[in-house]
């Protein structure tokens, strides 16, 4: 069975799906020899670029047929989030392979969803079954496609940890292990950690996720200002890791702060560095979004306030920075350990659902 791993966007890019997408490829290459992935990416570890799929390219048609060439020669062309860019291009190569008669099977993994009608409008169009890798979203689309075949599998996440050193020391250090966006709160997480400092709070604040971004995090020039100050005080942190150095940069920590701003469809997915946060003990902070409140419904040392409400952020910080450190109940142990076992095991779950899907053929 040959299977072609396909998206816009791939390592060294900041994250979650070019994250798992690294990771699932690996897996699945260590019981498969036929796994390729392609992105739009320059120079992406594992993964052959292609540049019908890089988004800073305009479409072009003999592009799109070069990549539908090479999708026609896989059984399975696995493509993440076909709905959010270049709509010509997955339409292109969807339009050749029914032309050619494809005999494969297109799976539609959604990761990023939104409110966007049209967006759904042109879901609808693409044959294929669909996979989704939380209850939130796979629950978002059985709501919007109600005809859909959709399939829940978990992500992927490499296991292999590498050291890494956060800055600061000698305070409660929080962290945003998070890209750094306004979507994310980063902008919340900010203003909350540097009201406490202004308070005269000893703590430190670092943001990870700040280098090989796509768009401007969309941050306020003034609040940036504000920070520049406390990072002088060597108070706040921008930094940056990569996958394997996640590990020991959330476990260095004392509280992960997670905000993302929006409730609906758009909300937070999944968040590996909140799963990674239970894994490693950490308390966390976050706001209600997505799938968040089920990510961490049994976890004990949780707080979850109302997305978007920078005061019940900086109110919960508050109380979060004078708290022991966590001692994990049995409940966070088995969680930690579920997440973890899903981590593990995604590219051999992933290979069973490829050959269910070969069996209908």
């Amino acid at each position: 069975m040959r299977i072609l791993h396909v998206h816009w966007t791939g390592l060294p890019v900041t994250g979650g799906v070019e994250t798992h997408l690294h990771a699932v490829v690996r897996q699945l290459g260590a019981l498969t020899r036929d796994i390729r992935a392609v992105v739009g990416t320059r120079r992406s570890p594992g993964c052959d670029y292609d540049p019908a799929l890089d988004i800073a390219e305009p479409f072009v048609p003999a592009r799109a047929a070069a990549l539908a060439e090479r999708c026609l020669e896989a059984d399975i062309v696995h493509w993440h989030n076909p709905q959010w860019h270049k709509p010509e291009v997955v339409t292109a190569v969807a339009d050749r392979l029914r032309e050619r008669r494809w005999r494969g099977h297109l799976v539609l993994d959604l990761h990023n969803i939104d409110e966007q009608p049209e967006q759904w409008e042109f879901l609808a169009t693409l044959p294929g079954p669909v996979v989704a890798h939380s209850a939130f979203v796979a629950d978002e689309v059985r709501h919007r496609l109600p005809d859909a075949d959709v399939t829940t599998l978990a992500l992927a996440l490499p296991l292999e940890e590498e050291p890494f050193r956060l800055p600061g020391e000698g305070h409660p250090t929080v962290l945003q292990p998070s890209r750094m966006t306004r979507w994310k709160g980063s902008h919340l997480s900010l203003e909350a950690s540097m009201s406490l400092l202004d308070e005269g709070a000893e703590l430190h604040f670092v943001h990870a996720g700040t280098q090989h971004l796509i768009w401007p995090p969309g941050i306020p020039r003034a609040l940036l200002e504000r920070a520049e100050a406390w990072q002088e005080k060597g108070r706040v942190h921008f930094t940056h890791y990569r996958p394997p150095q996640s590990w020991a940069a959330i476990r260095a920590s004392d509280i992960v702060i997670h905000p993302t701003v929006d409730r609906g469809a758009h909300g937070e997915p999944f968040s590996l560095s909140v799963a990674q946060a239970v894994i490693c003990g950490r308390r966390i902070l976050a706001s209600d979004s997505g799938n968040l409140p089920l990510l961490l419904a049994d976890y004990s040392a949780a707080t979850l306030v109302p997305a978007g409400d920078v005061q019940a952020l900086t109110s919960a910080l508050r109380d979060a920075v004078h708290r022991p450190p966590v001692v994990p109940t049995a409940g966070d142990r088995a969680l930690a350990q579920r997440l973890r076992d899903g981590f593990a095991t995604a590219g051999r779950n992933h290979l069973t659902y490829y050959r269910t899907l070969a069996a209908q053929a």
